[in-house]
């Protein structure tokens, strides 16, 4: 086996953007000079796609076991036999079917060692939400949502959480929680010593001192306190507006917001294309685009690889950094200041 690292990548719902996110991306040949992909999906999908886009068919090599993986090819794991049929832009039984078959597959190749040291999986195409309490779920892991790029690192207390429950899930433990996991995957994932992160409030104008809501006296100021007895570098809690109004962002290396759209549409509104969605807490590196199956332009050639790209490069850093991190023989991580790390848009260095 070549000493690159295996990467598997799933393929999604192969009626969305991520069969032509596979091709344009691993039908350029330097992507293997930095790792070696092994594509969950089907011949069958790869061809009717390349044959729609007009596009030059990429070479694979299937695997059936740990011995059949090739460096310098795109090595091709079948994970559904089944008779399909393929309408672009349009959501089927089978797309979801084969996309779960693939994820499932993915994780058992994972547990048995058929990606390399159990590290590695990226996702061309997220079918829904499920996919991160998967993963959870099969590796028995807590595990924190971090939107990445190169300007912001976003995580929250409540995640998948409907707007009228936020305020009663919320409690000092699950904040506390939060900023702590946060700053270990600072730390152990992206190589910062000491994460400067910034917490928002949940009510408007951060609650105006009790008169519009309790939550950042009762709450949130009583959990930043004690990650900063902690020794966390912790600051807030922020009103979310004036936060990211003024920029303030980019003086943190993380930001964790109460609930979902509260850092996911300032996130989005930045980083829509080229996004990561990091899985952060798993024994495993998981990333995914962040921009979804993208319907709308499915089977047209116009998707942007650059999200996808960035999550295969990102999956390289976190390797690195965590390898450094957890060998205690390594030379202890630098201290790095609170900068942005750049992700390259294009064929990605991945070394």
């Amino acid at each position: 086996m070549s000493n690159k690292p295996y990467i598997g990548i799933t393929i999604g719902d192969f009626n969305g953007i991520g069969p032509e996110l596979i091709l344009k991306t691993l039908g350029n040949n330097l992507v293997f000079n930095y790792c070696t992909p092994v594509v969950y999906a089907s011949s069958y999908i790869l061809k009717f796609y390349a044959d729609l886009l007009g596009y030059t068919p990429i070479e694979t090599n299937i695997v059936n076991r740990k011995e059949d993986l090739k460096a310098g090819v795109v090595n091709l794991r079948i994970c559904s036999t089944d008779k399909i049929q393929i309408t672009p832009g349009i959501a089927n039984v089978q797309g979801g079917k084969l996309a779960f078959d693939a994820l499932k597959l993915a994780v058992s190749d994972v547990k048995d060692g058929i990606i390399q040291d159990k590290q590695m999986c990226a996702e061309a195409g997220m079918t829904s939400n499920g996919h991160t309490h998967y993963f959870a779920e099969a590796f028995q892991s807590e595990v924190q949502m971090i939107l990445v790029n190169d300007d912001l690192r976003v995580a929250m207390v409540t995640g998948h959480t409907a707007l009228s429950n936020v305020a009663s899930a919320l409690s000092v433990e699950k904040i506390v929680d939060t900023i702590k996991m946060l700053n270990h995957n600072l730390i152990s994932d992206f190589g910062i010593k000491k994460p400067k992160i910034a917490v928002l409030g949940v009510n408007p104008h951060g609650g105006d001192n009790g008169l519009m809501g309790r939550e950042e006296i009762d709450l949130i100021k009583p959990a930043i306190a004690q990650a900063q007895d902690a020794g966390i570098l912790v600051i807030g809690p922020y009103p979310p507006d004036g936060f990211f109004g003024s920029d303030n962002a980019r003086n943190f290396d993380g930001i964790i917001g109460m609930y979902h759209d509260q850092v996911l549409i300032p996130f989005k509104q930045v980083a829509f294309k080229d996004g990561i969605n990091f899985s952060a807490g798993l024994p495993i590196i998981r990333t995914s685009p962040d921009h979804g199956t993208a319907y709308d332009i499915a089977g047209k050639g116009e998707a942007d690889t650059s999200s996808f790209i960035n999550a295969l490069y990102l999956i390289n850093r976190v390797h690195r950094n965590r390898t450094s991190y957890f060998d205690q023989s390594s030379t202890p991580l630098p201290f790095k200041e609170h900068r942005r790390e750049k992700f390259s848009i294009g064929v990605p260095d991945l070394r």
